[in-house]
């Protein structure tokens, strides 16, 4: 039979007598378990406001998307400021339709697609009324001048943009242009010098002017050292090149105005110099086979 130490046979002792038998180790790790399940309560009382708030923020995130998905959907389209073209035309070529999602429905692309199918609408402006009503409000654009393309005459408005490929032309300011490379309805042109554009346009904002007194049917900026400009039948206008264009105008004008007074049949004047400028009384003005 073994023998066991002291501190064994008192703990058999005790356990014989029915006296509890712990010993210091067993009372610090019972005190580590109290102290560690204390610890956890603490964190999870800690925690519970967070994860209930947390839960109430998924909830009110699932509910949103549920909204959105199910109510902001176009149910109806209304279309505004059109004449030129039918509601049908515009509403097909902007591809909306019923049901659509519409909270994020963007203008640009829907511009580009309606003015790429209908190149007379100038603007588009897409109007939303929560939760399921569109307006598509438009303006439409008007042919300002016209040009030849490769044996074709297209009209353009006042950014040149290309309306349509017609013959007619009445009433529309011709212009002469340099080299174009692409005429496409509903675009801008596109010239083979591309440094042109930006001379072209700005010759045009001051020479594309009505004016009572001195307004052009014809515009030659082919050559930009060698501007021409026409006036019905009774004016031509040679600006020499694109510097002080709006000084030479003003000076045109003011020439013009003293060939009307007297009584001059057609008028050739000269401001490619302004400090020389020169003028031709009754000539005949033939512009057309230029």
């Amino acid at each position: 039979m073994a023998v066991k130490p002291n501190g064994g046979e008192r703990r058999d002792k005790l356990n014989k007598s029915g006296a509890p038998a712990f010993s210091v180790n067993d009372e610090i790790r019972r005190n580590r378990r109290l102290r560690s399940a204390g610890r956890r309560r603490d964190a999870k009382r800690r925690a519970a406001p967070f994860a209930a708030a947390a839960l109430c923020v998924a909830v009110c995130l699932v509910l949103i998307c549920v909204i959105f998905a199910t109510v902001f959907r176009v149910e109806s389209v209304a279309v505004s400021g059109n004449i030129r073209y039918t509601d049908g035309e515009i509403l097909t070529a902007s591809e909306i339709e019923t049901g659509d999602f519409m909270l994020f429905m963007g203008k640009d692309k829907l511009q580009s697609r309606i003015i790429s199918a209908c190149p007379h609408i100038e603007t588009v402006e897409l109007v939303k009324t929560f939760p399921s009503s569109l307006e598509i409000r438009v303006t439409e654009t008007g042919a300002v001048y016209y040009t030849t393309v490769r044996d074709r005459i297209c009209t353009l408005d006042s950014a040149l943009r290309v309306i349509e490929c017609t013959d007619t032309v009445e009433k529309l300011t011709e212009l002469r242009l340099p080299e174009i490379r692409s005429a496409i309805e509903g675009s801008a042109l596109l010239f083979a010098d591309e440094g042109e554009e930006a001379y072209v346009k700005a010759a045009l904002g001051l020479l594309g002017e009505a004016d009572d007194l001195l307004s052009f049917d014809c515009i030659d900026l082919r050559d930009r050292y060698n501007i021409k400009a026409y006036s019905g039948g009774k004016a031509e206008v040679l600006f020499g090149d694109s510097e002080d264009l709006g000084v030479k105008l003003q000076m045109a004008r003011r020439v013009y105005a003293e060939a009307l007074a007297e009584k001059s049949s057609g008028t050739r004047i000269d401001v490619s110099e302004p400090s020389r400028v020169s003028v031709s009384y009754d000539q005949v003005i033939n512009y057309s086979k230029d």
